[in-house]
């Protein structure tokens, strides 16, 4: 794999992408969407928008979401389609993958139904039913098989479901920093590992309300972020206030302190999960007037799904009734 791409590979996708982002939900259109008087309402205003083809068939309201991974699908394909470099897609799809098994996993050995299944990953859905159910796992990618195999015998060990999140979180990310520093991409390896520091973050903030010792913590950290798991587990007395000092000159300090202060208030992430959102908009932003870069085309697809996350808000509020102001509080950033 070459090291690093020539910038130049990424003009005609740049120039695609420019378009495209002219037809992203702008302020205004949230707004009305927001003020809307029900859910109903809110389909009638996306069927103003790209939303209009995959809005247009649903037969409940209460569907929305078919809308919302139609879209999601359509964007990945169009940026595959057009990239220079179709396999960085394949690469981010592959956290569909990684849902689909945890969820299938936790349907067979909880006994549930397994909660929202992807189509839109790098393998065929049928294919990770087939292979979970009969714990077969021949049929799969080398270095998935491998983790898909370890999650069945960690599971047969120690009976504990938690097992299926962590090594599948821990293989999919390892793939992504692997695979962004096989391709020579700064911005992408910077991208990945600010997620993950991101995750470890709002994990240590649930270790504590648990009250976990920090082997515990160890264990359910991920590795590759710039904050080494050793960060978190050298904490002094491993208090909230203690990891908010010790970030408050970071980048991530402004974010960590305002989530914990609504955490000690309410008990609730929900804020630091939207900081989380904003903080990594904000650092996609930085590349969005790049000519000739991947950035512009990760950018995108972020701020895509940023839209879909929204539009999954206000619908959410529109069901559950939620004041207007509760939903707007919860609203991302907009990428534009």
């Amino acid at each position: 794999m070459p090291a690093v791409d020539s910038s130049y590979a990424y003009a005609y996708a740049v120039g695609r992408v420019r378009a495209l982002e002219r037809r992203l939900i702008d302020r205004s259109k949230f707004n009305r969407m927001i003020e809307a008087t029900s859910p109903g309402e809110v389909l009638k205003i996306l069927a103003e928008t790209e939303y209009a083809s995959a809005v247009a068939g649903l037969e409940s309201h209460h569907d929305f979401e078919i809308a919302l991974r139609e879209e999601l699908g359509r964007t990945f394909l169009e940026l595959k389609q057009m990239s220079p470099r179709p396999e960085i897609f394949d690469l981010l799809m592959l956290r569909f993958d990684i849902h689909n098994l945890k969820a299938l996993f936790k349907a067979k050995y909880l006994g549930i139904d397994a909660e929202m299944l992807y189509p839109l990953g790098t393998l065929p859905l049928p294919l990770l039913q087939e292979a979970v159910a009969a714990l077969d796992f021949r049929e799969l990618p080398p270095r998935l098989r491998r983790a898909a195999g370890q999650v069945a015998e960690e599971f047969d060990l120690s009976r504990d479901s938690q097992v299926i999140d962590l090594i599948l979180d821990r293989f999919l990310y390892a793939e992504m920093i692997n695979f962004s520093r096989e391709m020579g991409s700064i911005f992408l390896e910077d991208f990945f590992q600010k997620q993950i520091d991101l995750i470890n973050i709002k994990t240590f903030i649930r270790v504590q309300r648990i009250g976990r010792d920090r082997a515990f913590l160890q264990k359910i950290l991920l590795p590759h972020g710039r904050l080494a798991p050793e960060f978190f587990t050298g904490l002094p007395g491993d208090s909230l206030e203690t990891l908010a000092g010790e970030l408050a000159t970071s980048e991530y300090g402004p974010l960590v302190e305002e989530g914990i202060r609504q955490w000690l208030e309410q008990e609730s992430l929900a804020r630091l999960e939207k900081l989380a959102d904003d903080f990594l908009t904000a650092f996609l932003q930085r590349g969005k007037h790049s000519p000739f870069g991947l950035e512009a085309l990760i950018g995108y697809l972020w701020a895509r799904e940023m839209e879909m996350k929204n539009i999954r808000l206000i619908m959410v509020g529109k069901i559950n009734k939620l004041p207007n102001e509760a939903i707007r509080e919860r609203m991302r950033h907009a990428y534009l």
